[in-house]
């Protein structure tokens, strides 16, 4: 290798002296800097010589250039050479020093693009230098990160200078930025703060004392720099930062901590922007990752490490408290946040107790512990439960003002008990936390009580891991809180019992016992729930109990009775008893579930007394006494009374207190078990006797206890002498005697059963025999008062054993008791519908009882035949099934289970076989294929061939003629032939449903029988058919009918069952009835009266009528309307048959479901519950997991939906709404994107429904699917550009353009939710959404509000209308429309713009306008570049605007054009100016010319730069503008606003005008030649502006100019306004007095000021008073300036009106002259009088020759004329007196014979205005100009003397003036002539 030569120092040398030379002869920064960007980097690079004079020089030469650079910041340096030598990595120490240097002093000089350009240079320089260097470059490059323009692409967002692959240049920019945007407004360098703040002690600050909160030394000190940036200058740059780091250059995680922190920046601009882009940023920031949560950890906190173990300058201060308010959401947000148990505790204590903590930090704190304890890792958690539960305490404790901390901290409590159970139960008595939270309850109030309610919700599962002991104390505590006053604590007590302890424990189920009787009904009604509740549920849905054993809690209960003192007992009816009634009463109704429990049975039956399974009952009983005998046997237990003693006691206590509950529990308990209790209640039957004599419901409930206790008495004799107390009852009361007979009848009836089960027969019993014929007797009687119990007693007795009475009566006595007699009788009380239902009934049941007890009842016919009769009689319910079940009754004789022993007697028919149906099994099952074909040739045919059917049957019965085994007539087969054949196919409604309930009744109870399943088909079919039938109850009759069938039959026909009632419920098909002229086709009074008023309900009535209104095819729409309700109600009908089978034949059904699904899930939803209820039924049985089935079937479900919502039936539409409502809930809207657009469509059109309550329900499915849209189109993918394709179209063309509000109001909604959620996927359909969302907003507006608008006066409309502006710009559409044009970029910008002209131009509605005009607006602040290529077009559309007639409408359009010209083109903005310039000029409507004015402003206001540019062709119309003629209330033409833009745009008035002299003389010559009067007269008045502000320099050239244009201007006749111009004229020659006296005119070579005077002559001359006015002052005003002698004129102008003949022309013209005109002419003598003084010549001849006329003529004028014009005449005068020759040429001139009139006519003046003392204005001008005169005269005495004698007496007279100026004039005067 060869070594590098080392330069010659004599050749450096010479090099540097060179560029040091041309530096420095550069004389201008221009040349200064071309010479440094060639020359700069390289003299840099000579630093790096190795020769010291060489690198001295170089010194010198840049502390020369630093010398003249410094303040002058425009010389450029060469950045990009310094960069490209900065790099150099074989560059110096010197060489990189320096050239950092300079690259920091040229870099923010260079251009902002050229800043931008070399920002990837910036940051490649930076890898590898020192930090000093890097924080350099970091802050010269922050400001211009926020101004460069970021890629549109997501990928060249993601690759922009690389630096997401290069993570340690990212980490550098990102520190950096961090630091900047935790540095406050204002800080101070540590350098210099004062030592005090600075101090070691520091134990109330920060940790780093003088350190912004957040940052540590070594970051404060590099953001703060050379010097600290200025408060505005650092927002500008955090602004540009939050900018830069909301354009995803880099990952949302990396930059989530700088835009919390910028979130909490005090200045709006920074917080606003970091806000904004943090809420949009949120759902994609994974906050689960460490990356995310240890950075705001460490923020929050600090450096936690001790100072000693960390560098001074890295350890950094935690967070401030605005901070961590901002950072404390997120930290909520994340779940791994919680498993930084350590930083979790710290920032919970620093939030609660840390420095400058506020409220609001300290509950976000305590949220903080609540988000911990329910998200937290247990393990993770565990180590620090113990810190934070002591934490939460303290705060409960100490935090008493503070309401809603206190909450907060109660419900953390809980939820940390409920994580960390051993939290609650640490404290040495595990009960402590828990009582201190119960004993709250009785403390707190509002809020915080809800709180403590709440936490000891929570916590209540926690106790069940209490020790035993622990929760025996929990019990006692309990139990002390059930009975205390607050009513707080007995809820929760209430809670405890029921959910701590397992609903077996005993003390706990007292507690609730004890609840019931709470006077609270919450209380009661909750402990009453939690003792019946079910543990849980079977798969059938049945409910699953859990209680204590029966024996437990008697046990228990009687305990707590024996330790209760007796003081303590409640006294009532005078009957002690430990407990309230109410408890007690409760406490044997938990008893008896206990015991129903136990006995696996439910309580108690529906029929009342029974038990739904007594024989159970009575089997545990026996078993429980064997046990206790069993436990007393074997010495396990002390010999006492067994549990159901006690229990009975117990009852007898509270039955004592006449409780019928108390005795129903009794009974309930003796009746099952007779034997056990017969020794004691043998000795209480008078005990029970009392209560049967107290009759009423006591007497009922008695009466059958003392049955079941007689009847178990085994002697005959003792049984009747036990009778003989109630038989014996004839002097009792009513109610009484009724218990009696009830007893009688329940005392045989249970000593017969028991006879029978012994096989013992009485033959000959006469005491029975008498009993029995008194009741029939007493019954016989008419109007018997005990009807109804002889009635229950005989029912009683009939179904045991026969009754004693013969069978007929022979001698047709109807009040003998026989059995007939008997029978008529019960025959007479139930086709009675005159009594009472419960009675008949009873009448039926007990004529079916007869039956029972007595084989081959003689009257078994007769009773059947008049149950039949009762189909057509009654259609009451209860009646058809008393019927249903006596004619069971009667058919099965004494096989019948009703003559059982209900109470221990098990029913044959319930849970077990019958032992006939076991032996004939195997013949059935021979027999079955045979049936089954039958069955299956049945349901398929309609019933004409049942016969095939009934061939199948080889037995031998004819029809109705069919034997039984003992070879008699069979009933039941009969009876079955009957209903089949004759009642079930009648049309009657009552019949129909008669009949149905009986053969259910008769199929449910003799199933068995062969006759029975023989007639199977024939049954199924018969309910089959009544399933069409339109009541209910038919309906569901039949179902239950079709149920037992199906149990009956085998699989082959149940499969064909099912196949039927799918095609009825898919295909609504039924059984066709032949219609006849009695068919019933509705029920009596569903349709409405016939003519006659008969009710419509047969088909003859309907011809009838339809005859009758001469309207024959109404007949066609009454048979459509019954065969609607036929389908209907076949559906119906077909569900209620579906729902039975459902549950018993689901795999049979699972090839239907395709068909079944989709209407099923629809009917589930139909507006009349009759359907809707058993359809649902349907899917419940069919259907076991929802989710999944709609899921599987969603398809054809919706298909079905969409098809119906436009159904000719409104019950379907509304159907189909609500079922699709639910649908779209459930599944997500993606699932229907292919229909998404015929949904929103068909669904448009059913919101304008005829029915209302269809257009209810399609309004909840247009929100549901509205939000389901909406859902959808909240993510960034593919789906949801798909949906926002599917439903913004719709939408905006169908969906807001609607003539419905209600549409177009969730039109607008979902629109303005989907842009929202769809973000920038929303950009390609921006050109048909924002036009339609702009006319929305009109759309919007109430009609009203236009409609008044039109009628109000201008100004009120003109607030209205602003108002009505006001209002739409904060609608959600404008906001709406605010966030979407944010999307707006050039390929957008093209289809928006054509949409927005055309509402600018045509839409109606003035929102709509107000509102594009905003889009506009925005437009050209979000999107300039774009929007320059259509500034023309938008341009165009505004300008055409302003012409509108509605002011407000011009308002905004200037406005926008103001701010539109920012991209318009300079001959765009030439082109505007001139048209508004052409429209002042050449219209006449002052509306717009105000437009022109608010264009302008509105120019000046946005674009101030703009206006500039083109100020010479806007301030010259605007200084013409701003002499527009306006008056203090009135401005048409924006005079005021013109000048204001006039002043805003010139330093002045005077420089402006001198600025713009040509364009204003230009424009106002084409003013003066327009047509238009009041534009010639504002450009006078403009141009006397002119004269006035520049006058002496103007050029001739300009005054010439002006003159003659002024001059031509006035020739023609006299106009309004003329008089502008004849004073500009006049203002021109008085202020250009210099240069016009010597200027000739350039055609006649004569003074041009004799032009303007004989101009201002002619002027003056004219007749018209207002002109002449101001021409005959412009006149004398230019003579006097002049001094131009033309009195002779003016005075022959002037003599008219002021000569003394002038009295009787005005005499004579008074008449016609009106005020204004006598007014005006006051006001122009009274200039002719100025005019005369200013125009009284210097010219002695003139004065000779008018002197004595003119003094003549003002002293005979001043007492004729008004006070303003007497003193004119004063000024005159004075005028006349100071020019006069006859005073210059005193005392020669006293020989003047004009002397002495003109003095005494001066005279007359002085004394007369002197003697005016009220007018203090002429007095004092009298006396001024008195003074003058008088010190003019003064030389000569004897005109002196001669004044005295004329004036003394007038000057002594104002001498006495009040006022002292006045005093003091009349004293000089005075003296003066007095010559003192």
């Amino acid at each position: 290798m060869t070594t590098p030569t080392v330069p010659n120092q004599q050749d450096e040398l010479l090099l540097v002296e060179r560029v040091f030379l041309r530096i420095g002869s550069a004389a201008t920064d221009d040349a200064l800097e071309e010479e440094l960007l060639k020359f700069l980097a390289p003299v840099i690079l000579k630093l790096a010589s190795p020769h010291e004079p060489v690198r001295k020089k170089v010194m010198e030469l840049l502390i020369h250039v630093n010398r003249r650079v410094k303040d002058h910041e425009s010389i450029q340096l060469p950045v990009e050479a310094l960069l490209a030598q900065y790099q150099d990595p074989s560059a110096t120490a010197f060489v990189t020093n320096f050239s950092i240097i300079y690259i920091k002093m040229g870099y923010p000089r260079l251009d902002l693009n050229k800043q931008i350009e070399l920002l990837p240079s910036m940051l490649n320089s930076m890898t590898g230098k020192p930090s000093q260097h890097q924080d350099s470059l970091l802050y010269l490059m922050m400001p211009v990160f926020g101004l460069m323009k970021i890629p549109e692409s997501a990928e060249k967002r993601a690759s922009l200078f690389g630096l997401r692959e290069r993570p340690g240049i990212t980490k550098l920019l990102l520190d950096f930025m961090l630091d900047v945007l935790l540095l406050p407004y204002g800080a101070m360098p540590l350098s210099n703060q004062r030592p005090a703040e600075a101090s070691e002690d520091n134990a109330e600050g920060p940790p780093v004392p003088g350190v912004p909160a957040g940052m540590n030394i070594s970051g404060f000190k590099r953001v703060m720099g050379d010097s600290p940036p200025k408060p505005e200058e650092l927002e500008k740059l955090k602004v540009s930062i939050i900018k830069f780091l909301s354009a995803d250059v880099l990952l949302p995680s990396s930059v989530v901590l700088h835009l919390i922190v910028g979130a909490a920046d005090t200045r709006f601009s920074v917080a606003n922007a970091a806000d904004l882009h943090l809420r949009r940023m949120e759902s994609v920031i994974e906050w689960n990752t460490s990356s995310v949560i240890a950075p705001i950890y460490v923020l929050f906190l600090g450096t936690l490490m001790p100072k000693d173990r960390t560098p001074a300058d890295k350890f950094k201060n935690p967070a401030n408290t605005r901070i961590r308010l901002k950072l404390m959401p997120f930290l909520l947000k994340s779940k791994e946040a919680c498993n930084y148990a350590p930083l979790a505790l710290k920032v919970f204590f620093e939030c609660l107790w840390g420095q400058n903590s506020n409220a609001k930090l300290k509950q976000q704190g305590v949220s903080f512990l609540h988000h911990i304890a329910f998200n937290a890792d247990k393990d993770k958690l565990a180590p620090v439960g113990s810190v934070l539960f002591g934490g939460v305490v303290k705060v409960i404790e100490e935090e008493k003002s503070d309401p809603k901390l206190r909450s907060l901290a109660y419900g953390a409590l809980a939820k940390l008990s409920v994580k960390l159970p051993n939290l609650l139960l640490s404290h040495p008595s595990q009960l402590h936390y828990l009582q201190t939270l119960m004993n709250a309850l009785t403390q707190e109030e509002g809020d915080v009580l809800l709180a403590v309610q709440e936490a000891l919700s929570m916590v209540a599962p926690v106790c069940k891991a209490l020790e035993e002991s622990s929760q025996d104390q929990l019990c006692i505590l309990l139990s002390d809180h059930i009975l205390h006053h607050n009513p707080q604590l007995r809820r929760t007590a209430v809670h405890y019992a029921a959910s701590v302890f397992p609903p077996d424990h005993v003390p706990s189920r007292f507690i609730l016992m004890v609840a019931t009787g709470d006077n609270q009904d919450d209380i009661r009604l909750e402990s009453r729930r939690q003792l019946y509740k079910a543990a849980k549920e079977a798969k059938d849905g049945s409910k699953i109990f859990q209680t204590p054993p029966f024996s437990a809690v008697v046990e228990y209960v009687l305990e707590r009775v024996d330790s209760l003192p007796r003081s303590k007992w409640h006294d009532v009816a005078n009957q002690p008893i430990p407990f309230p009634l109410s408890v007690m009463e409760q406490m044997l109704k938990y008893l008896e579930h206990c015991l129903a429990v136990e006995a696996g049975i439910l309580s108690v039956s529906e029929e009342g007394l029974l038990w739904s399974n007594p024989p159970v009952i009575g089997q545990l009983v026996h078993k429980i006494l064997d046990e206790h005998n069993y436990k007393v046997a074997s010495g396990v237990k002390e010999k006492g009374p067994n549990p159901f003693m006690r229990y009975v006691g117990f009852a007898e206590l509270a039955a004592n207190a006449w409780s019928a509950v108390a005795l129903e529990s009794i009974l309930r308990i003796v009746a099952v078990a007779p034997e056990i209790f017969i020794k004691h209640y043998s000795l209480k039957v008078d005990w029970i006797r009392k209560f049967v004599l107290r009759g009423g419901y006591y007497g009922e409930v008695s009466a059958h206890l003392f049955g079941v206790i007689a009847g178990q008495i085994q002697n005959q004799d003792e049984f009747e002498k036990i009778i003989y107390s109630v038989v014996n009852m004839k002097n009792l009361r009513l109610d009484s005697q009724e218990s009696c007979v009830l007893a009688i009848g329940h005392s045989y009836s249970f000593y017969i059963n028991k006879l029978k089960k012994n096989d013992i027969i009485l033959e000959d019993w006469p005491s029975f025999e008498t009993v029995v014929k008194d009741l029939v007797t007493q019954l016989l009687a008419e109007n018997c008062p005990l009807q109804n119990s002889i009635v229950i007693a005989l029912g009683e007795i009939a179904r045991q054993s026969p009754l004693p009475l013969p069978a007929d009566n022979e001698e047709k006595d109807t009040q003998k008791a026989t059995l007939l007699s008997l029978i008529n009788a019960l025959v007479k009380i139930f086709v009675n519908k005159k009594i009472p239902s419960k009675i008949r009934e009873q009448a039926i049941s007990t004529t079916g009882f007869l039956c029972v007890g007595q084989e081959k009842f003689s009257h078994r016919q007769k009773i059947i035949d008049s149950f039949l009769t009762l189909a057509k009689e009654t259609n009451e319910i209860e009646v058809h099934f008393a019927v249903g079940e006596s004619l069971a009754d009667c058919a099965l004789g004494t096989e019948s289970p009703s003559g059982r022993n209900l109470w221990i007697d098990k029913d044959p028919f319930k849970d077990t076989k019958n032992e006939e149906e076991v032996m004939e099994q195997e013949e059935r099952e021979e027999r079955e294929k045979d049936v089954d074909e039958a069955m299956e040739k049945d349901y398929l045919k309609d019933e004409k061939n049942t016969a095939v059917c009934e061939a199948m049957d080889t037995s031998d019965d004819i029809y109705g003629q069919e034997l039984n085994e003992s070879g008699e007539k069979d009933i039941l087969a009969w009876l079955l032939e009957e209903l089949l054949t004759k009642y079930v196919n009648q049309t009657q409604p009552s019949v129909r449903q008669a009949s149905c309930i009986w053969l259910l009744a008769l199929l449910k109870r003799c199933r068995n029988k062969g006759v029975i399943q023989k007639r199977l088909p024939r049954i199924q079919s018969a309910f089959m058919n009544l399933l069409g039938d339109s009541n209910d109850l038919v309906q569901d009759a039949a179902s239950k009918g079709l149920g037992v069938v199906y149990e009956c039959c085998s699989e082959a026909t149940r499969q064909s069952m099912v196949e039927g009632l799918v095609q009825t419920l898919t295909e609504g098909k039924r059984t066709i009835q032949n219609v006849t002229q009695d068919t019933k086709i509705f029920q009596e009074g569903e349709l409405g009266k016939a003519p006659s008023g008969g009710q419509l309900s047969t088909y003859r009535e309907l011809c009838s009528l339809a005859t009758d209104l001469n309207q024959p095819d109404l007949i066609y729409k009454f048979m459509n309307l019954a065969n609607h309700n036929s389908v209907w109600n076949s559906k119906k009908g077909a569900a209620f048959g579906f729902s039975t089978l459902a549950s018993q034949a689901g795999m049979q059904l699972e090839p239907y479901l395709p068909q079944i699904i989709p209407k099923l899930y629809r009917y589930q939803y139909d507006p009349t519950p009759k359907i809707q209820q058993p359809m649902t039924s349907i899917w419940n049985a069919l259907v076991t997991d929802t989710a999944k089935t709609i899921e599987k079937y969603y398809e054809p479900i919706l298909c079905d939906l969409i098809n119906n919502l436009t159904h000719s039936t409104w019950r379907v539409r509304e159907s189909a709404c609500l079922a699709l409502t639910d649908l779209l809930r459930r599944q997500s809207a993606i699932n229907a994107l292919s229909h998404i657009n015929e949904i929103w469509t068909v669904l448009f059109r059913v919101r304008d429904d005829i029915k209302e309550s269809v257009r209810l329900a399609s309004e909840k499915t247009l929100q549901a699917l509205s939000k389901s849209c909406i859902k959808v189109c909240e993510g960034t993918g593919e789906e949801s550009q798909k949906m926002l394709q599917e439903v913004l179209p719709i939408l905006l063309t169908s969906g807001i353009t609607s003539a419905v509000s209600e549409v177009r109001s969730i039109s607008l909604q979902t629109v303005s939710k989907l842009c929202r959620s769809g973000g920038s996927l929303v950009k390609p359909h921006l050109g048909t959404l924002v036009p339609a969302l702009l006319e929305a907003l009109s759309g919007l507006e109430s009609q009203a509000l236009s409609y008044t608008s039109v009628r109000l006066n201008e100004e009120d409309r003109e607030k209205l209308d602003v108002a009505r502006i006001a209002a739409a710009r904060g609608t959600p559409m404008m906001d709406t429309l605010n966030y979407v044009l944010q999307f707006v970029d050039e390929e957008a910008m093209e289809k928006l713009v054509g949409g927005l002209v055309d509402v600018l131009k045509n839409s109606v509605g003035l929102a709509s306008r107000a509102g594009a005009a905003h889009v506009v607006e925005t437009l050209t602040h979000t999107c300039p570049g774009p929007l320059e290529k259509y500034t023309g077009k938008l341009l165009a559309a505004l300008v055409n605007g302003l012409s509108d007639r509605n002011p407000v409408v011009r308002k905004v359009y200037a406005n926008a054009i103001g701010n539109l010209v920012k991209t318009a083109k300079p001959s765009s903005v030439e082109r505007l100016l001139a048209k508004l310039q052409s429209w002042y000029l050449e219209k006449e409507e002052d509306s717009i010319r105000l437009s022109g004015a608010l264009t302008m402003r509105s120019m000046h206001a946005q674009n101030n730069d703009v206006m500039k540019q083109h100020a010479c062709e806007a301030l010259p119309l605007a200084f013409l503008a701003m002499h527009a003629e306006k008056t203090p209330d009135n401005d048409p033409s924006g005079a005021e606003i013109w000048e204001e833009i006039w002043s805003d745009n010139t330093p002045g008035t005077e420089s402006g005008v001198r600025l713009y002299l040509n364009e204003i003389i230009a424009i106002c010559e084409l003013a003066l030649q327009s047509s238009n009067w009041a534009m010639k007269a504002q450009a006078g008045r403009a141009l006397s502006t002119v004269s006035k502000k520049l006058g002496p320099s103007m050029n001739d050239a300009l005054v010439s100019s002006l003159v003659i244009l002024l001059t031509n201007s006035l020739h023609g006749r006299t106009w309004t306004g003329k008089e502008a111009l004849v004073t500009a004229l006049s203002n021109v020659a008085v202020h250009t007095k210099s240069i016009l006296t010597c200027l000739k005119h350039p055609d006649t070579d004569g003074l041009l000021i004799e032009d303007v005077v004989k101009v201002l002559t002619r002027e003056a001359s004219k007749e018209k008073m207002e002109y002449k006015i101001h021409a005959i002052k412009a006149l004398t005003v230019v003579l006097d300036t002049y001094d131009i002698d033309r009195f002779e004129q003016v005075f022959e102008i002037c003599l008219p009106y002021l000569k003394n003949d002038k009295e009787d022309q005005k005499d004579e013209d008074e008449e016609e002259r009106n005020k204004t005109e006598e007014s005006l002419m006051w006001d122009l003598i009274d200039e002719m009088v100025h005019s005369l003084g200013r125009a009284w010549p210097n010219a002695k001849e003139t004065q000779e020759k008018y002197s004595e006329r003119v003094v003549q003529m003002l002293n005979n004028s001043v007492s004729r004329v008004p006070r303003k014009t007497q003193l004119s005449i004063v000024e005159a005068l004075k005028h006349f007196w100071s020019r006069h020759f006859l005073l210059m040429e005193l005392p020669a001139s006293l020989g003047n014979a004009l002397f002495d009139p003109l003095l005494h006519h001066s005279c007359r003046i002085f004394n007369y205005c002197l003697g005016v003392a009220k007018f203090y204005s002429l007095r004092r001008e009298s006396l001024v100009v008195l003074n003058e005169f008088l010190e003019k005269v003064k030389v000569s005495e004897t005109l002196v003397v001669r004044l005295r004698v004329e004036l003394l007496s007038g000057v002594e007279e104002a001498r006495r003036d009040a006022q002292p100026d006045i005093q003091a004039l009349a004293t000089s005067a005075h003296k003066l002539i007095l010559m003192e």
